[in-house]
């Protein structure tokens, strides 16, 4: 990671691609007009990368969320790359008035993970590290580079592209190897025997991390063959208390329950993702939304939220550090198979739907429709 480090201190951006995509990323905190320049010339709108925590201290997520991206500008009668370099730069320094920022702009703000690729193997957090490894606040300016018919570039564009301008190139599998090599995110604290009323006896493994401590329930030899993994969402309403709001709770249970009758598997259980990602709190909030009409997507965004705040690479390294490499992954939300895989994993789905109530069908429905999921709902 040399040449990114030396790169960036030149003044030079930094290509990161994957196979389908490749993105210009600079560090927010020092972006000039030429780096914005050649962004407009080359790549789509851009974006800043920023953790949800910087987000909220700068009073971004005002402005409401269209999907994952907040887009912003600053007011000006016509805005040159300059201005917008100079934006950028008093906008993650905490010296832009919001009286500045107008919405909808043509800088979209993406939330993006602190663990940067560990946390989450996508573009934001890539520029997220590169700004890191560089010296630089976690902040990073982002655009997806166009090829010139004006579609996405894929790697091989990208690599030819990067070698004819001399632009230091990086996958993000390569910024994960790196960074596995070096550092890790999640401790492995303490192993107990957990006896359960229901479900049989577990390996109860406590891990530190920085979303909070998480546990990991074990039966059986994992490290080899195809394992049944769960990675449950913490969901106090669903899991205790049998909230009939959402499938939380049922999904809990039946996936305890598919890991004894095979006598082997994970259940990792994650605290940090109550309303997937927002908090008890926040989540009561979306809920009294939900009561007058919103859904729970829409909630989410009226509260300041984007629709999903989780990632799944902390429980990545769970998996890694109980030496599971082939996962059966018990979930009917795709992003969980998508980032698994990037992190190296053989992964194939186990569904586990529940049946719906009339209580839980309009959330169903929404996380069908609007995120995705894989589920079969019949009104």
């Amino acid at each position: 990671m040399k040449d990114v480090v030396r790169a960036v201190k030149n003044s030079k951006p930094v290509l990161i691609y994957d196979e389908n995509r490749s993105v210009i990323s600079f560090p927010a905190e020092i972006v000039s007009r030429e780096i914005i320049n050649f962004m407009m010339k080359n790549c789509d709108g851009i974006r800043l990368a920023l953790p949800w925590r910087r987000i909220a201290e700068l009073g971004l997520n005002r402005f409401r969320f269209n999907g994952n991206l907040i887009p912003i500008d600053v007011k000006s009668n016509g805005v040159s790359a300059e201005r917008r370099a100079e934006f950028i730069r008093r906008l993650v320094s905490g010296k832009v008035d919001p009286g500045e920022i107008t919405c909808p702009g043509r800088i979209f703000v993406e939330e993006a993970k602190e663990g940067g690729v560990l946390e989450r193997p996508a573009f934001g957090e890539a520029s997220l590290d590169i700004a890191r490894m560089s010296g630089f606040s976690l902040a990073g300016v982002y655009s997806v580079l166009i090829t010139e018919s004006g579609e996405v570039a894929g790697r091989d564009y990208a690599l030819r592209f990067a070698t004819e301008r001399g632009i230091v190139a990086v996958s993000i599998n390569e910024l994960i190897e790196f960074r596995l090599r070096n550092e890790k995110l999640v401790e492995r604290v303490v192993e107990a025997t957990l006896p359960t009323k229901f479900y049989g006896t577990f390996r109860a493994i406590g891990y530190r991390t920085p979303i909070g401590e998480i546990v990991a329930l074990v039966r059986g030899e994992v490290s080899e063959g195809d394992v049944l993994v769960r990675i449950h969402s913490e969901c106090l309403t669903g899991d205790v208390f049998h909230s009939l709001r959402c499938d939380c709770g049922e999904q809990l249970e039946r996936a305890l329950k598919m890991i004894d009758r095979e006598g082997k598997g994970v259940l990792i259980y994650m605290r940090g993702h109550e309303g997937r990602g927002i908090g008890l709190i926040n989540k009561l909030m979306a809920y009294k939304l939900q009561e007058e009409g919103k859904d729970t997507v829409e909630a989410n965004i009226v509260l300041g939220f984007p629709p999903d705040l989780r990632s799944y690479g902390i429980a990545a390294q769970i998996l890694m550090d109980l030496g599971v490499r082939s996962v059966r992954l018990m979930t009917n939300n795709p992003l969980k198979i998508e980032e698994l895989r990037r992190f190296g994993f053989k992964v194939v789905r186990e569904p586990i739907e529940v049946e719906p109530t009339k209580e839980n069908l309009r959330y169903l429905k929404a996380k069908k429709e609007k995120m995705g999921h894989m589920l079969c709902i019949n009104d």
